[in-house]
């Protein structure tokens, strides 16, 4: 293994780590004492717990062991590693969480705040731990196993009646409806935050541009907007008039200047969509270099 191995995976146990960290803290600070379950095994853990006093580490380990040894034989080994450092390290975090009675989030009025700040830490924890090509255990490992034997099924709707039933079980562990509102909003929370880190883009706008003066633009784009663009010539269907389109991607804050720039061509056609990520060669800073 080279320096550049070692580095890469050097840096994927210490993200490990800190979405252990997430996903503890998460479960025992704003989950546990707020008696709801969230979705997955962890919803299955945390109902055992309230209902026998054992820890929901301890069983979060048993519940997991036999989806280990499935993914073993079916999905990469790392996958599999990774995602079993991720669960053992967990288990025994919550186990001396409770051990030495950490902090928990107890309030009967403020449940809401339990759901939202579990979801943006189980999100977190969930998105990094695909990020570096493990899991979070459970669901994930069920997900995995199906795609890899059916990869054209459709696992987020089996993922989802899962979740969606484990949230229905908890009224007749928490005997309360509100316990399966909180779960509803933490889910939400958690697939929004989960998206956010699995998507790391900054927005843009992009554009198209139906015109007779394709040279012109191009000066303007390339020059002042410092964004290239790619050139289509064209026709139009009701006056068989030829015209070029030209579509390009810039940054949201030289919208203005770029409507400014536009409206010097009078007989010129432009419309324009929100661009939810760019990557590779995109000029996002003043002195960068337009290729």
């Amino acid at each position: 293994m080279n320096k550049k191995s070692v580095k890469k995976e050097c840096i994927n146990l210490s993200m490990l780590l800190l979405a252990a960290v997430f996903g503890a803290f998460g479960m025992h600070v704003f989950v546990y004492p707020s008696n709801f379950a969230p979705m997955g095994i962890d919803g299955i853990a945390t109902m055992l717990q309230a209902l026998t006093g054992v820890n929901a580490g301890i069983y979060t380990l048993v519940l997991n062991l036999p989806l280990f040894i499935m993914a073993w034989f079916i999905l990469k080994k790392r996958y599999v590693i990774y995602t079993i450092v991720f669960i053992v390290t967990v288990s025994g975090m919550l186990v001396v969480l409770e051990a030495v009675s950490f902090y928990q989030y107890v309030t009967e009025t403020d449940k809401l705040i339990s759901a939202i700040f579990s979801g943006i830490m189980l999100g977190v924890r969930t998105g990094v731990m695909i990020k570096i090509g493990g899991s979070a255990g459970g669901a994930d490992i069920i997900a995995c196993a199906v795609q890899a034997k059916k990869p054209y099924g459709n696992v987020e709707r089996l993922i989802s009646l899962i979740c969606y039933a484990i949230m229905g079980l908890s009224f007749f562990v928490y005997w309360d409806l509100n316990c399966i509102f909180l779960s509803i909003v933490q889910l939400i929370v958690f697939e929004w935050v989960m998206k956010a880190i699995l998507t790391p883009t900054r927005n843009a706008i992009e554009v198209k541009i139906v015109t007779k003066h394709p040279n012109e633009i191009k000066e303007e784009l390339l020059y002042n907007l410092k964004h290239g663009a790619t050139l289509v010539e064209s026709k139009g269907m009701y006056t068989d008039n030829e015209n070029s389109i030209i579509f390009s991607v810039i940054n949201i804050r030289q919208m203005p200047e770029f409507m400014e720039m536009i409206k010097r061509y009078t007989d010129t056609f432009v419309y324009y969509s929100d661009v939810k990520g760019v990557r590779g060669n995109f000029r996002w800073q003043k002195d960068d270099v337009a290729k």
